[in-house]
């Protein structure tokens, strides 16, 4: 599990029935997200905290604190949402319900166009630039709490946001609804371009970009042109002329 969301846990577990949590109250119960199914495993010894499972964007829920469904983020730069996908966007706002939908999608195509071409000198975009703030804390209501593009509804939504540092206290830990949250961040929270290639050395990144290369839907984020290099270089096995550019988006609080 990504960040400090398992030394959360395991902090809380030692002060089961000492520590009390906004929204929650005094801490009774730790539950372990059931994989696959809903519902969840009580955690009964430290042992048991091994059941929490990997990231996985199922479920927005990493943890289940006196029943009550909660994310675990950590406090400072984080990602609220990993890989937007440009297949699966107007799908999304359909089921957002969003009005002026190919407008929308149009103002997305165009920074990222605007981006690989070299016209942007930050790739972390401010909300503004795409959409109303109402639109947007309802975009991120739903990706943080409720599901994903690709993958639907979450079998375990989250219903509360925990907030802690990476050097725990009792008193650095923050329990936030989701509006408390938004209010909190809503101008920390950017629309940030991100991009992979087909024939970087780095065979997950590697691996990624194929897969969105493969869907019709990604094709406007999809470039013949390589623009930048990978960290990792490229991999001997892909021929230059077979190398691409291919973009997805994340929600980043900075």
């Amino acid at each position: 599990m990504s960040g400090n969301k398992i030394s959360v846990i395991r902090f809380l577990f030692e002060r089961l029935g000492k520590i009390k949590l906004r929204h929650i109250g005094i801490l009774d119960s730790i539950g372990a997200p059931q994989k696959g199914s809903n519902g969840f495993v009580m955690i009964k010894n430290a042992m048991d905290i091994l059941r929490i499972s990997p990231p996985d964007s199922r479920k927005k829920a990493d943890v289940y604190l006196n029943g009550l469904g909660v994310s675990i983020k950590q406090a400072g730069g984080s990602f609220a949402f990993n890989r937007i996908q440009r297949a699966n966007i107007e799908e999304l706002f359909e089921y957002l319900g969003f009005s002026n939908i190919h407008s929308k999608l149009y103002k997305l195509d165009v920074e990222v166009e605007r981006f690989h071409n070299g016209q942007l000198t930050n790739r972390n975009r401010p909300r503004a630039d795409f959409f109303e703030e109402r639109v947007f804390k309802q975009l991120i209501w739903f990706l943080m709490m409720k599901g994903s593009p690709n993958l639907g509804i979450s079998q375990h939504p989250a219903e509360l946001i925990l907030e802690a540092p990476l050097n725990l206290t009792e008193k650095g830990i923050t329990v936030y609804s989701f509006s408390e949250y938004f209010k909190e961040y809503k101008n920390t929270l950017r629309i940030a371009i991100r991009r992979q290639w087909v024939g970087q050395a780095s065979n997950s990144g590697h691996r990624s970009a194929k897969g969105l290369c493969k869907k019709s839907g990604n094709m406007p984020w999809v470039f013949e042109e390589v623009v930048g290099n990978p960290r990792s270089g490229w991999r001997e096995d892909v021929p230059k002329e077979l190398r691409k550019t291919a973009y997805f988006l994340m929600i980043e609080k900075i």
